[in-house]
């Protein structure tokens, strides 16, 4: 089907796609080789910067290809492939900053927040709940005692309350605090009511500001030409964390919210006809797909890994072989697989 019929958006037109997402590709690729090469020399300093570029590549793919109209069974496993690579960035920036505690996403940087809110949203329009305590693991850092724990926990009211959604409330943290009132309060106002009338009238107030409100992000207006009549940087505009809050709500009737055109509501949909989707089969497309492996756990699959704590780790582990400890100063070693095997 042509890109004009199956698109999600009407600003994506074809030539800009296909250029935009050959170099996403490229990005992934090149970017790749750069950060394994400075993993590989020890230049921790300089792979970091590198990892949060892939993450963020990675992201704008997939975001690309949803706006797109590619088909939503697809960008399942891609997301695994999102939240690995800021893994992947997370065990760099500690080992880098040597606090544990440094958050991935920082919840006082607006691209950082809503970024942060996509990807949790995506999380449970794709029924991958299974990557949120992965998320978690990226914001939360440690306790007193270096154990996983409440370092970071609770510093946002609404990444909280879609945490407890997903692993149970008795998991998270209180947490009295929304970092970017403007538009999130009216989200929050509809995570908290226990009247879906009310809630879906809350929602439609979130999204009715929404993009008003992220005026300041990196992305916004991004579809538009700058003065030499080029367009950059646009791979769609998406709320998907209120997708995500009206399938948690339970809201039957989205139709109220189709007017904006940032509501996802084809995934919506797609997420309430996938109801049923085995949970059985996503823990066990997350297993096949992990690139990481902590310290004194056994090794998930049988080829070449590295850790950031070393440089020069690089060595062949075995299915089932305990990763070793080789120290470092943010906690646990990490192990990570890598994309180059041979």
């Amino acid at each position: 089907m042509e890109l004009h019929k199956r698109r999600r958006q009407q600003f994506l037109g074809e030539t800009y796609y296909t250029a935009v997402l050959k170099s996403c590709d490229d990005g992934v690729e090149a970017v790749g080789s750069i950060l394994r090469a400075a993993v590989a020399e020890g230049d921790i300093r300089y792979a970091h910067g590198r990892a949060r570029v892939l993450a963020e590549t990675r992201f704008d793919r997939l975001t690309l290809r949803y706006t797109a109209g590619e088909p939503i069974e697809l960008l399942r496993s891609e997301l695994e492939h999102v939240v690995a690579a800021y893994e992947r960035y997370g065990d760099l920036l500690w080992s880098f900053r040597k606090d544990r505690n440094e958050v991935v996403f920082e919840f006082d940087v607006i691209d950082d927040y809503c970024q942060l809110m996509q990807l949790v949203g995506l999380c449970f329009l794709l029924h991958r709940r299974d990557l949120m305590p992965r998320i978690a693991a990226l914001q939360d850092g440690v306790d007193a005692t270096g154990q996983k724990g409440q370092g970071m926990g609770g510093a946002d009211w609404v990444f909280e309350e879609f945490m407890s959604f997903a692993v149970g409330p008795e998991h998270r943290y209180e947490s009295e605090t929304i970092h970017w009132p403007k538009p999130y309060e009216a989200l929050a106002d509809a995570l908290s009511s226990a009247d879906n009338d009310a809630a879906l009238k809350d929602l439609d107030r979130f999204l009715k500001h929404w993009y008003k409100d992220l005026a300041g992000t990196g992305w916004h207006d991004s579809h538009k030409p700058d003065e030499n009549g080029n367009q950059g940087g646009y791979y769609g505009y998406w709320s998907f964390e209120a997708g995500a809050a009206l399938l948690l709500l339970g809201i039957e009737d989205d139709s109220s919210l189709h007017k904006y055109l940032y509501y996802p509501k084809d995934l919506v949909a797609w997420a309430r006809e996938h109801a049923k989707l085995s949970q059985e089969g996503a823990t066990a497309e997350s297993e096949s797909l992990r690139l990481r492996c902590e310290a004194g756990h056994p090794c998930p699959k049988s080829g070449f890994w590295f850790t950031p704590a070393r440089a020069g780790s690089r060595q062949r582990f075995e299915a089932r072989q305990v990763m070793p400890e080789v120290g470092g100063d943010y906690g646990a070693t990490i192990w990570q697989w890598d994309d180059q095997q041979g």
